[in-house]
């Protein structure tokens, strides 16, 4: 155990340093609950896998799905089969974010489009030929459309929401400050706005980790989560909530586990709960005993240094498609990739081609 340590904010700002750190696993779970019942209705679990790779005004990070499971079990039923199919097109994805963790954009995403999903295209969709498969297949191939379409789309991810959520911010001299989290609390709609109070907590855990909590205002709960047997005048009132807690590890800074809570509830005139649904987030890292060793290099564990990266052009850009490119290798390969798109869109309908 450690000893306790008080956290330092540079002008009141938390400030990352992710010099130095490659590699994290995360073991994950979403479990999905209807009124009290203790004993969720359904739950995925799957592991997700980083890469960071530094860059001289910022980083580039891929993330990668797998091993995903259903009810406690294997994929097995068809749209079980089509998400864990489909999931193996899109990741991995590399992504750019500045030196604040913010979400820039998918740099992969030509590679994603042509040398994924037009390989496999035909392949996936021959597997399941219903017309609920296809539906399946055509908004996944929707997303594709275009890179604006698709970086939305992911979006439509708890990971995703809470991974990118800004925690990198102005705290204010209360150590708390009033802001806006977005999650993905109804299937296939844009994120909801959730407005609540985000507060870091300045001492350090004795698992090495520094604490973020959110909590949201209530809100009225959408329509989607309103029980349909509810007539618009019974005068009954629903509410949703969300409270998410952030453990960032003590040395980098850089997510570590993370918890969320969302709710939707009624309430009498006591203000007595009940709830309607549920849903309950969990993302542990795997391996935390690394995050006991401090880093080599002597740093300020709280605090960015302030010299600047040199960009090395000879620095090897990772990949998970076996092969590792220097970072002009890898800019010529996205060119290349571009052009191909450019030719194919010109030659056929652009989903329509099929050739390798």
């Amino acid at each position: 155990m450690m000893n306790t340590k008080t956290l330092s904010l540079k002008d009141n700002t938390l400030q990352p340093n992710f010099t130095g750190l490659t590699f994290r696993s995360f073991a994950i779970s979403v479990k999905y609950f209807s009124n009290e019942n203790p004993l969720p209705d359904k739950r995925i679990d799957y592991q997700s896998d980083i890469i960071l790779t530094a860059k001289t005004d910022g980083y580039v990070i891929d993330i990668n799905k797998h091993d995903f499971w259903f009810n406690r079990h294997q994929p097995d039923l068809i749209n079980e089969l089509i998400t864990v199919d489909l999931s193996k097109t899109i990741y991995p994805v590399q992504a750019k974010i500045d030196k604040k963790g913010n979400f820039l954009g998918i740099s992969n995403f030509n590679h994603i489009v042509n040398s994924r999903w037009h390989r496999n295209k035909l392949n996936s969709t021959s597997k399941y030929t219903t017309k609920i498969a296809q539906t399946f297949y055509n908004a996944f191939e929707r997303n594709l459309e275009n890179r604006t379409v698709f970086e939305k789309s992911m979006h439509h991810d708890w990971f995703w929401n809470l991974f990118f959520h800004p925690k990198y911010i102005h705290y204010g001299d209360q150590n708390a400050i009033e802001t806006d989290l977005y999650l993905a609390v109804i299937p296939y709609e844009n994120p909801v706005k959730f407005t609540g109070t985000q507060k870091i907590n300045i001492d350090t855990t004795n698992y090495h980790s520094v604490e973020i909590q959110f909590i949201s205002s209530e809100m009225k709960a959408a329509d989607y989560f309103i029980p349909k047997n509810i007539s618009p005048l019974s005068g009954d009132h629903f509410y949703m909530s969300v409270k998410v807690y952030f453990d960032l590890d003590v040395y980098y800074l850089f997510p570590m586990h993370t918890r969320a809570y969302f709710e939707v509830y009624s309430k009498d005139s006591d203000g007595k709960k009940t709830f309607v649904k549920r849903i309950e987030f969990t993302q542990y890292q795997q391996g935390t005993e690394n995050n006991k060793t401090k880093p080599a290099r002597k740093k300020n564990s709280f605090l960015v240094e302030d010299e600047e990266e040199h960009y090395d052009s000879k620095k090897i850009y990772k990949t998970y498609d076996g092969k590792d490119y220097s970072y002009q290798e890898w800019m010529d390969f996205e060119a290349e990739q571009y052009k191909l798109y450019m030719e194919k869109k010109k030659k056929k309908g652009f989903w329509d081609f099929l050739g390798f």
